[in-house]
């Protein structure tokens, strides 16, 4: 397709998109006046538009403003521009454009956020002594009736009675695992784990507790195709896969938020998990990308070349290359050289992953351990980011790292309270940027068209007596906060954490109390910015719980947007070296209006 032809139809698209999601309602949670603290909001209209000339950013302007009853960020009611419920829907139904419908799965489609019916997971890349690693998905139940699962791979249906369970925890971290009943589902709160593949044969690390979907190594060795699995439910759910599942004897594990097939967009920025390993030469960054329709074109403008294999040809830096995917089907990309940067565009939504085969964080820092992220598509990247690392590893105040990738070129950064040393004024488009600080801050940049991605990352547990190690999770831009989460910390893991970051009432300038279920409300607040964080243990030491929470199921509400990010690693003799962090949840509404073509400039 010509790169006019090809911004055009994008172009349309997202100007559908904008209109049936409300994209400047007042509310929906993310969008609500109360979401966002001082310089977050869509933002008016930017640029005149066009076929973005030579290459770079074409800016969609086709999107109206209003302010109007919309959906609760549950999808359970219709609220008006303050969030007081207007009408109750019933638990058959949901909401979707303002209305109950008797289609909860379909109002989770028009939502744009990671409730939904509809998922896809695949095993990333792994290093060769963790090939045939336990390879599982978690599946929570959001909604207010018993939800019940579909899965498939390759077009074949599995039996979810035979390889998924209901987790339940006892003391010290001990896990019963209760098989799933088809025909009750997984009951309302509670969390279900799909063990979806293991090849014991020839690998070093821990099998799945309970038989897999596959007796085999369901991802690519480096380049190549492979085949995910399909995950449906009769009702709304938030979804998470972790390879390799079993805590700290699993060794290389990272986590990650999956996002539902209504999230998938057609234009993405690659994002690599990081850079190549300097101590471990087959360490590499990798790239998938997935399909949920047939014959899906995806057109990559590779910044560096890609080397190929596995059948993947190899192609040259700055030129278009093209691949044509089937419905499951995913390409990886596992090479040296990182691809962050580099434009994505398909012809119909596509899921990416960005993930490492095992990462040094810095590259030169022991220990490695995998990485991986599904990442949210251009129209989804915020323009402002709330900077709060986990919790520190020993009583010395931590350092970590963080990247951004720039989406525009001239975007213009201001720091809150202070610029970090080594932190960027400005970025462009594709440019990966890096630096070291503790924290906290927020960083934005001079208006919604001008977003950009930012990554936040553990380092090497070497200088804290191996405890924990790297990890690499998305940072959610406050605009995509959401007011309810529905998640699952993994009982496999002795340290557990949660990182909460609260918006201030635009209304009142007030901010609104935060409650998880296990603990009651949530204390600790500090202030950063226009926001607050807390950080709040579920779990220390050797399993043992704190102010009534433990591992497993959990349930977070408020009455404002607040954003939480988990954090689990390994402090025990058997668990040293091992972490994994994901978001607990996310809005994927488009708030901004920017194309970034799979074109030269």
């Amino acid at each position: 397709m010509k790169k006019s032809s090809w911004a055009s139809s994008f172009s349309l698209a997202i100007s559908a998109l904008l209109a049936a999601t409300a994209y400047a309602a007042c509310t929906d949670s993310y969008q609500d006046p109360e979401a966002s603290g001082a310089g977050t909001g869509p933002g008016g209209p930017g640029g005149t538009g066009g076929d973005g000339g030579s290459g770079g950013v074409i800016i969609d302007t086709d999107s109206g403003v209003g302010c109007d009853d919309t959906c609760s960020n549950d999808l359970t009611a219709v609220v008006d521009c303050y969030g007081e419920v207007k009408v109750q829907c019933t638990p058959d139904q949901g909401c979707a454009n303002a209305k109950c419908i008797n289609d909860p799965c379909q109002a989770a489609e028009e939502s744009k956020s990671s409730y939904g019916c509809d998922y896809w997971a695949l095993k990333t890349a792994l290093r060769p002594q963790a090939d045939g690693a336990c390879f599982a998905a978690f599946v929570a139940n959001t909604w207010s009736k018993p939800v019940h699962l579909q899965v498939s791979r390759k077009g074949s249906s599995l039996d979810p009675a035979t390889f998924a369970y209901i987790p339940s925890i006892g003391a010290n971290g001990t896990i019963q695992y209760d098989a799933y009943n088809a025909a009750t589902g997984i009951d309302v709160g509670q969390v279900a784990i799909l063990f979806l593949s293991r090849k014991s044969a020839g690998a070093s690390v821990v099998d799945c507790p309970k038989p897999a979907a596959l007796n085999l190594d369901t991802g690519v060795i480096d380049t190549g195709k492979g085949d995910a699995f399909h995950i449906t439910t009769d009702y709304p759910v938030v979804a998470y896969q972790i390879s390799p599942y079993g805590g700290g004897q699993a060794y290389v594990s990272s986590a990650t938020l999956l996002l539902p097939t209504s999230a998938w967009d057609t234009n993405y920025l690659a994002i690599n998990a990081y850079k190549a390993s300097e101590v471990f030469p087959d360490a590499w960054p990798s790239l998938a990308i997935l399909a949920h329709q047939d014959n899906t074109k995806v057109t990559l403008l590779p910044n560096v070349a890609v080397v190929g294999g596995g059948g993947i040809p190899a192609s040259e830096v700055n030129k278009p290359v093209e691949y044509m995917l089937s419905a499951g089907q995913f390409l990886q990309i596992t090479q040296p050289e990182e691809l962050t940067g580099s434009p994505i565009g398909s012809d119909k939504p596509v899921a990416v992953f960005g993930a490492s085969k095992c990462m040094n964080v810095p590259s030169m820092q022991d220990d490695c351990d995998s990485g991986q992220q599904q990442l949210a598509p251009v129209r989804a990247l915020g323009s402002e980011y709330v900077a709060v690392r986990y919790k520190s590893r020993s009583a010395a105040e931590e350092s970590s790292r963080w990247r951004l990738v720039g989406a525009v070129d001239g975007t213009v950064l201001t720091w809150t309270p202070t610029k970090p040393a080594g932190a960027p004024a400005m970025i462009g488009q594709g440019q990966v940027l890096e630096f070291e600080d503790p924290g906290p801050f927020v960083v934005r940049s001079q208006d919604a068209q001008h977003p950009f991605y930012f990554g936040a990352y553990m380092t090497g547990g070497a200088p804290f007596a191996n405890v924990g190690d790297p990890d690499w999770v998305n940072v959610v831009p406050p605009q995509q906060f959401l007011k309810r989460y529905v998640l699952f910390t993994d009982p496999t893991y002795p340290e557990t954490s949660l990182v909460v970051v609260r918006v201030k009432s635009k209304t009142t300038g007030d901010f609104a109390p935060v409650t998880l279920k296990c603990k009651g409300e949530l204390d600790g607040w500090q202030p950063v910015g226009d926001y607050e964080f807390t950080r709040v243990d579920l779990v220390k030491g050797d399993f043992q719980g704190v102010d009534g929470c433990t591992n497993g199921p959990q349930e977070m509400s408020s009455t404002q947007p607040f954003g939480a990010t988990v954090w689990g690693w390994g402090t025990t003799q058997q668990t040293l070296r091992v972490s994994y962090a994901y978001p607990a949840g996310a809005g994927f509404l488009p708030i901004n209006e920017i194309v970034v073509p799979p074109t030269p400039k």
